[in-house]
């Protein structure tokens, strides 16, 4: 029987012209693999090897044959069946914390462009900053099956993210961690991309401090996140190597977030605190105390200079521009896949402090 035989003979498919449109109209198909190894007269093994990509040789003709019928039954491979069937996977899953963080966005870009390098599909997965949904996300990514996975996430001093990268880690997935330099222990079995976040947020202190700033206030976020623990302690630390001490009350905790920046610089300035220089230990909290400013009829940048950390691509038009520490976001991104796929990357990414208007003193 010809291909073309089998294939008008098969009872799953139908197709019929809708009146008056001149559209053909083509009925979804439910066909399997055995379908096809039917229409193109091969057996299910030879249909297998020639659309799973096989390392076995299977005759063109052959090969020909099977992609006719496939294409004609619409028949749709189950991707995690081949996954299984290969003992691998095409797949490497991003878990960041905040999609819509710019943070995170520009990491995930990053690592996009590594994972289509090596012809693999990425999956981005968030856990909405929930250090406890973490551990149910990781279970989730690990039914996936994929060949690395990489954890971009503001992990807290108790995260419950243990269990799901050693399930991870037992169905054959390496485990790349970005990981902050203040000495936090990283998720046990993985592979740690060391963030310099104290040591960016310490040069930024120097700098500021160098620039003629000696009055400072830190919008901390929140104290059980690593990165912002670390951010606000090397600032700190910044500070005392100039001979600055900052007083307990000049360190406000609040969310990471611009709201969270707005809250926390409302709260100083509430409490009758007028700092000489604000550091927000994102920009997105930069952000936030920037229109906190303005909302009690202050100039940022002239009135309070404020500083921030990231360096993100999406406030490059901020007024005044943000004084910050520059992190190679979309690289961080790539190091990540490349390390989590067996490739040889610096173990550490450095910050850079970038001083620009909004710290500018007159």
């Amino acid at each position: 029987m010809s291909v073309e035989c089998a294939l008008a003979c098969h009872a799953g498919v139908g197709r019929e012209h809708e009146a008056g449109t001149g559209y053909e109209v083509v009925e979804r198909s439910g066909a399997t693999l055995e379908d096809v190894a039917r229409a193109a007269g091969v057996s299910l093994a030879t249909a297998s090897r020639a659309l799973n990509g096989s390392t076995r040789r299977v005759r063109p003709e052959y090969v020909e044959r099977v992609e006719a019928a496939a294409r004609e039954l619409r028949y749709m491979p189950n991707v995690q069946a081949q996954a299984v069937a290969r003992g691998a996977t095409t797949v490497v899953s991003l878990v960041v914390g905040e999609i819509t963080d710019p943070y995170f966005a520009q990491i995930a870009a990053g690592a996009m462009r590594a994972a289509d390098r090596a012809g693999l599909v990425l999956v981005i997965t968030s856990t909405a900053g929930d250090a406890e949904r973490e551990a149910s996300v990781l279970r989730s990514v690990a039914g996936l099956r994929p060949r690395a996975v990489v954890l971009a996430v503001s992990r807290r001093t108790s995260s419950a993210a243990a269990a799901g990268v050693e399930l991870l880690r037992g169905g054959g997935a390496s485990v790349v961690a970005l990981v902050s330099d203040e000495g936090a222990a990283s998720p046990t079995a993985v592979i740690p991309l060391v963030i310099g976040n104290r040591a960016g947020a310490t040069a930024l202190a120097e700098a500021l401090v160098d620039e003629g700033h000696r009055d400072f206030a830190v919008l901390a976020g929140e104290p059980d996140v690593v990165t912002a623990r670390a951010r606000a302690t090397g600032f700190v630390d910044g500070l005392a190597r100039r001979g600055i001490r900052l007083a307990d009350d000049r360190v406000v905790a609040g969310v990471f977030t611009r709201d969270g920046g707005h809250a926390a610089m409302t709260q100083l300035l509430e409490a009758g605190v007028r700092p000489g220089c604000v550091f927000a230990v994102n920009d997105v909290s930069a952000v936030g105390a920037l229109a906190a400013i303005r909302d009690h009829g202050l100039e940022p940048g002239r009135d309070i200079a404020v500083a921030g950390f990231d360096d993100v691509g999406t406030l490059a038009d901020v007024v005044p521009a943000l004084s910050t520490v520059h992190l190679p976001l979309e690289t961080i991104g790539e190091f990540a896949v490349q390390a989590a796929l067996g490739e040889d990357v610096p173990a550490v990414v450095a910050g850079e402090v970038v001083l620009r208007a909004s710290t500018r003193l007159a």
